[in-house]
């Protein structure tokens, strides 16, 4: 690939001339010939000037050639410019969304409607963006840390068994079994339980983590040795929930694309998909722009580095009130307009309007 930096931008005929590459490429997904622009710009530009242009955008780090004979395909820089220039002009675009566009979203749109838990939701609004950019879509939830716990409530199953149920404030419920070490009367655990409940009520699930339950007062008691048992269990189930709130959704929709003919880019997304503890800390330390915006990485610009084979997209979003992170992950050639109208469509869905801004 080539990686070379242009060292001064095109000019306008140059310009249109990329923007027909690219969007061709895009369609296509071969390189493109001369005769193709050509005829894409309707013969306004002769052949001998598209092709000298071609050569110097080559020859200037935006175009590639992958062999002699072959047309061009854009480089990072190439699909940057072509970026760029969409967002230059977004703040009108964005009214008009293609209508096949608002069709489809018409159809998905109540699949991700507020009635839903906020798992269920999440993954209705990750396959919501799926279908609507045909790319892969990562739903990152809002993180649970400011969030406080209304009660914890806890149900001996047996005299070693207990089943812990923590009530959050957004209306999220985790539940947990707790394993015991020895037999434990009903009264015992139901004493420690409201011990344990009275000291973590009205705390944040971020105290929790941070070890507010270790200062648990302990005299010695057979219910305040339980209440150690049932708080070290309630760190255990606020570590795993880390994990939790991540939703991806359609892999398959890239599988056929002829950039995966190479099977390495392919080895690299399926590593980074299995994880969702990866998922989550790549997207967790990217800089996603403004709170009004969101962030574009093409190829080798892309921070996650497995991934330089792809572009992603990522902005925030607020869900009941929360920040969480929205992202899409395709190939370079995905349609970048096509994926901006898509993320509006889903920030209106979950109540925000915001649109992109230049990387």
């Amino acid at each position: 690939m080539n990686t070379r930096r242009p060292n001064s931008g095109p000019d306008s005929r140059s310009l249109d001339i990329l923007d027909a590459i690219v969007r061709l490429h895009i369609e296509t997904g071969r390189a493109v010939s001369s005769g193709l622009v050509e005829r894409y710009l309707q013969r306004r530009v002769s052949s001998a000037t598209i092709r000298a242009v071609m050569k110097h955008l080559e020859d200037t780090g935006y175009l590639e050639q992958p062999h002699t004979s072959a047309g061009r395909l854009p480089t990072d820089a190439g699909f940057r410019t072509f970026v760029d220039r969409l967002l230059a002009g977004w703040a009108l675009q964005r009214l008009q969304p293609p209508a096949s566009l608002n069709r489809l979203a018409d159809q998905l749109v109540g699949q991700a409607g507020p009635g839903l838990g906020t798992g269920d939701r999440l993954k209705a609004l990750a396959r919501l963006l799926s279908r609507l950019t045909d790319n892969i879509s990562i739903i990152v939830g809002p993180a649970l840390e400011p969030v406080r716990i209304a009660r914890v409530d806890f149900y001996p199953r047996s005299p070693r068994r207990v089943l812990m149920v923590v009530m959050l404030e957004n209306g999220d419920v985790r539940t947990g079994q707790v394993e015991l070490t020895e037999d434990t009367p009903t009264a015992v655990i139901e004493e420690a339980g409201n011990l344990l409940s009275e000291r973590v009520a009205g705390h944040t699930v971020g105290e929790i983590r941070e070890g507010l339950l270790g200062t648990v007062d302990l005299m010695g008691t057979p219910a305040s040795r339980c209440a150690v048992a049932l708080a070290r269990s309630g760190r255990e189930l606020f570590a795993e929930s880390a994990d939790v709130g991540i939703e991806f959704q359609g892999v398959g929709n890239i599988l056929e694309e002829p950039e995966f003919h190479d099977p390495e880019p392919l080895k690299a997304l399926l590593r980074f998909m299995e994880s969702p503890r990866q998922i989550r800390k790549s997207l967790d330390g990217l800089d996603p722009g403004t709170r009004d915006g969101f962030r574009v990485w093409i190829g080798t610009e892309n921070p996650v580095g497995e991934l330089k084979g792809f572009s992603l997209l990522t902005g925030h979003y607020d869900l009941d009130g929360r920040p969480g992170l929205l992202a899409v992950l395709g190939p370079r050639r995905m349609s970048y307009q096509r994926a901006f109208h898509s993320m509006d469509i889903l920030r209106r869905v979950i109540g925000s309007s915001r649109g992109p801004v230049a990387s």
